[in-house]
Parts: structure tokens; sequence; C-alpha cells
């Protein structure tokens, strides 16, 4: 009965035809205000602050904020809070963005205490590109296109400079050394520039004596390591595994060790496990005080390749852990290919070809949306492609993400040919279902049989559309492609 009944929901009939063309987004600096989330953060107390207001819309525009805790302050013209809070609480703070289009208002909720990352972290790195070409000017050059393109205003606010960016030995006082042929004004400098600009910077070690690339690891001086990582301003530290020992109880050995010593900075540092899933972290990553942590090897710039971890192959492993995740603590299926196209060998392992169409990259992004997953780009965004900012810069599907309730979605019907997903909203719920097979397909999606009422708003979150309210879809997907939708 069961089988039967699942097959009810959704009839596929496979044909083959052309790919369609995705609908454009909105630009970001277009028409009246629209505040983005996130509309919840977090700080520990009487650490440093930084929170640009995420605002789409015409420029020039203004911000005015009012419920502040005290030691926070605003810049009404570029919409960026700072400051320090000393006391622990939650603090409701009311925002207004007015240009000449009109205005937009909503409340920014701040926790102050002992958790980070409420929802989950949204940014760049420079592995998936750049690998060890990484330098003070590309850093400076990616943190004015994250505000220039309008990412910052979407939410994405990290820049992670990854693997490369240390000394391969440590100064004669044990002291890690930064590059200074990449960085000749050090990351201090970076981090200002980033912090001006309502942006922060994410750091990379790794749990032994030397990083996956063979340059200085921070094993056995985590307190010194972390307290020259806060002096200069950093506010994320992806720490690897490469070299360490494989069995579980090491591992959570050196990662309590480099947590207790970020949180002995007086700093709010984020905290990325990065040991690939082989050890279960999401059984035991939060309680060491990481933030997310990998489920996956490193992903590949391919839709599959079992072996070396294609995207639809990283969402089968992460798919499952739907019961680990949640504010504060996110399960993380590796970092955005989206709009690499192949131009990085540096993650492809020798794979005979690589890149994704840009249908396979908008499921790529669909699904990490659904899954609560850790947006960090890993494509030159000096350089992106209207497809790709289409992708990459959806408000809708970012919202998603973003949704304080913090729900990973989960996969609730599956069968051969397509997989629907299900992740409950703060208000609503959004629907994802994905064609898995290499032709166009035909779906009817039947809500009822779902057992997802369809009541006020039934939005594609692909077209921008709100659609006739209706019980059953009649979709026409392209091969690889994933339609979302917000229901209410």
């Amino acid at each position: 009965m069961k089988i039967r009944k699942l097959k009810c929901i959704i009839t596929l009939f496979i044909i083959s035809i052309g790919m369609l063309d995705f609908a454009s987004a909105k630009n970001v600096f277009e028409g009246k205000p629209y505040i983005n989330p996130p509309y919840v953060t977090a700080i520990y107390p009487n650490t440093d602050f930084v929170f640009a207001i995420p605002t789409s819309g015409e420029r020039p525009m203004t911000w005015t904020v009012s419920g502040l805790p005290e030691g926070l302050s605003y810049n009404d013209s570029v919409g960026i809070i700072r400051g320090k809070v000393m006391e622990s609480g939650e603090y409701i703070v009311h925002i207004t963005a007015q240009n000449l289009k009109g205005k937009d208002s909503n409340t920014l909720t701040i926790k102050v205490g002992n958790d980070l990352a409420l929802t989950p972290v949204m940014g760049w790195n420079s592995w998936n590109t750049f690998g060890r070409n990484i330098n003070e000017q590309l850093i400076l050059e990616v943190a004015d296109a994250m505000v220039s393109s309008g990412m910052r205003d979407l939410g994405y606010n990290y820049v992670c400079i990854d693997d490369f960016w240390q000394e391969e030995k440590r100064g004669e006082d044990g002291r890690i050394k930064v590059n200074k042929e990449k960085f000749p004004n050090g990351l201090r400098h970076v981090a200002d520039y980033l912090h001006e600009r309502g942006l922060h910077l994410g750091v990379y070690s790794d749990a032994s004596d030397k990083t996956c690339g063979g340059v200085c690891g921070s094993y056995g001086y985590e307190e010194s390591d972390a307290k020259d990582m806060a002096s200069w301003g950093v506010d994320l530290l992806k720490y690897d595994y490469c070299g360490a020992p494989s069995d579980r109880t090491t591992a959570i050995k050196r990662y309590t060790a480099m947590s207790k010593a970020l949180k002995k900075t007086n700093r709010s540092i984020v905290f990325s496990i990065c040991e690939w899933g082989g050890r279960e972290p999401w059984l035991w990553a939060k309680s060491v005080g990481g933030h997310y942590w990998r489920t996956t090897g490193d992903i590949m710039d391919n839709w599959t390749r079992p072996e070396f971890n294609g995207i639809i192959d990283i969402v089968a492993l992460n798919g499952r852990l739907a019961e680990y995740a949640g504010p504060g603590g996110w399960n993380d299926p590796d970092m955005l290919v989206v709009g690499i196209s192949g131009r990085s060998e540096n993650i492809n392992y020798g794979a005979e070809s690589y890149g994704c169409t840009n249908d396979e990259y908008r499921t790529h992004m669909s699904l990490w949306c659904m899954m609560a997953s850790p947006l960090l780009c890993g494509n030159d965004i000096r350089n992106m492609s209207q497809k790709t900012k289409d992708i990459l810069l959806n408000p809708e599907i970012i919202a998603i993400n973003q949704d304080r309730l913090g729900e990973q979605g989960r996969i609730i019907h599956r069968n051969s040919q397509c997989v629907v997903w299900k992740k409950n909203l703060s208000e609503g719920i959004a629907i994802a279902i994905c064609n898995l097979v290499d032709s166009r397909s035909t779906v009817k999606l039947d809500f009822d049989a779902l057992g997802i009422p369809v009541r006020e708003l039934l939005r594609d979150v692909w077209s921008h559309k709100d659609l006739k309210l209706q019980k059953i879809l009649d979709l026409d997907i392209a091969p690889h492609g994933c339609e979302v939708f917000v229901v209410k």
C-alpha cells in the first residue's frame, strides 16, 4: 500500500527536448528597499560586533535603527552596525531602510550569549578556484566585489582565506608567521579593510603539524595561534585534519583544544570543523564548540563522480543528517562550486571532464539552501556571468537557507527519477523537486498527496512569481534540474 500511494504522488514522463533558460533575478540595486535576512544574529559578550544590514534597493539609501543595546552604534548612510555589547541578553532592533522609491522596515534579533552562527554562514572561500595562488590584492578585490555585486546585501559576509596564507615554518619565537610575500601588510590590514565594509575575515589551519598543503599547522600551538588570529581580527577559523591520527578520540581532543583556545581570546570566532565526516562529527562537533562541520570529502565541480564527491553524491551523504543540524550548529556538505565551470583543476583530482550545466548549478544552490548548509562560494566572484549571478544572488532561495527556524530539509519522496524535499520555515514550507535523470521530465506534483496544504500562497522561487493556488502542479524539469516553491 505504501508503495502504491507514493506512486500516486508524482507521475513522471521522460521526454527529450532542449534546455529552458532560467528567469533572471531582480538586480540587487534596483527598486525600493527590501531588508533581507538574516533576521537573527549572535555574538559573545564584550566582543567586536560588525553587521552590514543586508538590503536590496536603489542607492543612495539611508537606514534608521532603534533599540540597539548599549555599546552598539550605526552608520545611517552605509547601514553598518558596530560596537560591543557587555550584557548578555536578547535584543530586538527595529530597522527602516529608505530610498527615493520607498522604504521597508523589519526587525533584527541580536542574541548576546554563548552562541554564534544562528543561521548558516554565508560568504566566499579562496580554495576551490585559487588554491595556493592567493595574495592580499586578490582578497581585497574579492571584498570589493562582494559589495559591488550586491552579495553583501543578500547576506554574504565572510571572506575566507584557505590554505597557504602562512609560512612553512614557525618563527624562532614559536609563533605562526603570515607569508609576507603574499600578504605584505599582514592579516590585520585585511581584516580592517573587510570590517570597514561590514564583512568578516576567515582563515584556515590544521589540527596537525602541517596543513594539507604542507605549510604550518596549529597542533600543539592552539593557544598562541588563536591569540594571534584574534589579534589580527579573524572572525572564522576553518580547521582541517590532514596529517592527524584517524581515530575519533584524537580528533575530539584536538578540536576541543582549539575550541577552548578560541574562546579564551575574547573574540567571537566561528569554528569550522573540517575532518571530512569520517569520524561522524555530527555526533560530537557541536559539543566541542564547532559551529559547522564537514560531513563529506571535498566537493568536485561535477554532477556525479561517486569516488570523488560530485554534487549529487554529496547530497546523498549529507541529506540523511537533518536531525543533527540547527541554529548554532550546521552540517556542512562543503563549499559551493556554482560558476566555477571547470576552471579549477585544483578540486577535480584529474577528472577527464568537469564543470556543470547551469541547471545542475541551480540544483546545487537549491539543495544547499534546502539542507540549511553554509553557503561559501568558491568561484571568482570578481568575474561572474549573469547566469551565475541569477543563481547565487537569488534572494528568495537565500531566504530559505537563512530562515530563522534553522531546520534542515528532509526528503519526503524519492524514486529512481526524482526526489522531493520539504523544509519547514518560520512562515510556510519550502518544497524542492529534483529531476535525477539525464533527460527532461514532466512531473505532476500533488500537494495533498504529499500532506502539504496550500491555503494562502504558492510561490515559484526561481521564476519569482506567485502562482494560482492549486493542489496539483504540472512541471517540466530540465535534466538534473530542480524547482523550488514556498507554500503557506
